[in-house]
């Protein structure tokens, strides 16, 4: 069955500026909490030179304007860009000017997140998004970038993914600062952070920005493991902590009664320790009302059954399938069902969560203009005569396409769709060793070459037609053999 793709909807590609900048120590820039965590002793990996894009940027955005890639999706890194004062940094300025020249000169429209987990060290030192100065100073630097960076670049995005980091770094660990305080003290920095960008939307049009702002949010979807009252339930609890209360605070601007109902389940009687001044409240409501769209990353959705055990978690960071572990004490533990196919790093592989994700924002929130911020598939690959041949990476695209347009037939209101990711990048928890880039990376020389997804890809952008498989998105996926036994979806 021939699909088309309308064409005034965003064919896109997004990248992130720790995962591929490099250059940790040019061009006056301070450190990030996660230089310091990176060179921890357990670590094995640095960000040294990641991609190498803070010097291959211009090659970077030509390859999107051959291949019809009309959007490229990075983010600033705020440490470039402000000092500990909060004093501009003259030469961070010129490099990003010099990235979103070149994107405005290419012909590819640059969409810039203010942030994405990279948090200044010296901020991170005193509490981090605990603390009321790091909401202070975040609102410096985004005013810095609108005033700044509002004349090239009309879509923004304040915060992307803001729960997967807060709840590792909370309560899994995985991410600095490295705790396992448990579900109320990630609430407590996620609610930081949700006021933050409701004070970054309002600051934005406060100054009269006359393009577009939203949030990204890793919303993917939670069902029960098996049909039963007790899975159901750790199925809802599970939803609200990791989807309810953001999208309640961002899109209606306030915790619904379910959603709160639900927190306080899981915090067993404590009281929820999100509380607001009325600013803050205010802020939130507003904001919800000004906000022009919401992002979506998408990567894999997730299975739950009743648990009241321990909290235990284990991350799969080896790529040796079934050894991931997570359970979190009083929401849920997740599992694997035995027909959703899942990579070698645990994720599954479900575009149908795709499309009931759309489908339930849709349904359950005020209506808002939708994009697909991220989605992609990393793989365990080697360069072959100058190429990878990653059809399994096609695949995968094109049926979560396939969803989308789904959900668009269906009423959803989704106007674009970015690959995660255009060069392959540094993993937050694993690395080099899986690629998701539309090019691939030499790391030790930055030379990027051309996969078989990219062309596939720009065709699709040029042409605006795919082929799609019959059946349905869950049984046509699920039932296929992915041409790469070792591939893996999602950032971690």
């Amino acid at each position: 069955m021939i699909r088309t793709v309308p064409r005034e909807f965003i064919l896109g590609a997004a990248t992130a500026a720790y995962q591929v900048e490099g250059a940790v120590r040019e061009g006056g820039r301070l450190p990030s909490v996660w230089d310091r965590w990176l060179y921890r002793a357990a670590s094995t990996f640095q960000a040294e030179r990641a991609s190498d894009s803070y010097h291959h940027f211009r090659q970077d955005i030509h390859h999107c304007a051959q291949q019809h890639i009309q959007a490229l999706e990075l983010s600033f890194s705020w440490t470039r860009l402000l000092d500990e004062e909060g004093n501009p940094n003259p030469a961070g300025l010129l490099y990003y000017d010099a990235v979103i020249d070149e994107c405005v000169t290419s012909g590819v429209e640059p969409w810039v997140a203010l942030y994405q987990f990279d948090l200044p060290a010296y901020l991170a030192e005193q509490g981090g998004w605990l603390q009321p100065l790091t909401t202070e100073r975040f609102l410096q630097y985004a005013q810095l970038c609108f005033e700044h960076f509002g004349d090239r670049v009309h879509h923004w995005l304040t915060l992307k993914d803001p729960v997967t980091e807060t709840v590792n770094a909370y309560v899994t660990g995985l991410f600095p600062p490295g705790e396992q305080a448990g579900a109320g003290k990630a609430l407590q920095a996620l609610t930081r952070k949700l006021v933050a960008h409701a004070q970054a939307v309002n600051l934005y049009r406060q100054m009269g920005g006359k393009g577009e702002i939203g949030l990204a949010h890793r919303a993917e979807s939670v069902y029960p493991y098996e049909d039963t009252e007790a899975d159901q339930h750790a199925a809802m609890l599970d939803d609200a902590f990791t989807n309810r209360f953001l999208l309640d605070l961002v899109l209606t601007g306030e915790l619904q009664q379910e959603t709160r109902q639900a927190l306080l389940e899981i915090l067993q009687g404590k009281p929820l320790p999100c509380s607001l001044t009325a600013d803050e409240r205010q802020a939130l409501q507003r904001a919800a009302g000004q906000l022009d769209f919401l992002g979506v990353n998408y990567y894999a959705s997730h299975f739950c059954t009743a648990w009241h055990g321990e909290s235990v978690v284990h991350h799969n960071g080896s790529g040796q399938r079934g050894t991931t572990t997570y359970a979190l004490r009083g929401i849920s533990r997740r599992l694997q069902k035995t027909d959703v196919p899942t990579t070698d790093w645990d994720w599954s592989i479900f575009p149908q969560g795709l499309y009931d994700m759309l489908m339930r924002i849709h349904r359950d929130y005020p209506d808002k203009p939708i994009y697909i911020t991220e989605n992609g598939l990393g793989c365990r690959e080697a360069l072959e005569e100058g190429t990878v041949e990653d059809d399994d990476r096609i695949d995968y695209i094109r049926q979560h396409i396939a969803a989308v347009l789904d959900a668009m037939e269906d009423g959803v209101d989704v106007r674009g769709y970015f690959v995660w990711s255009l060069v392959d990048c540094m993993s937050w928890t694993n690395g080099y060793e899986k690629r998701y880039g539309l090019f691939y990376v030499d790391y030790a020389d930055g030379h990027r070459y051309p996969k078989k997804s990219v062309h596939w890809y720009g065709d699709f952008a040029r042409r605006r037609l795919m082929l799609t498989v019959s059946g349905g998105l869950q049984t046509s996926f699920a039932t296929q053999n992915l041409s790469h036994s070792h591939s893996e979806s999602g950032e971690v």
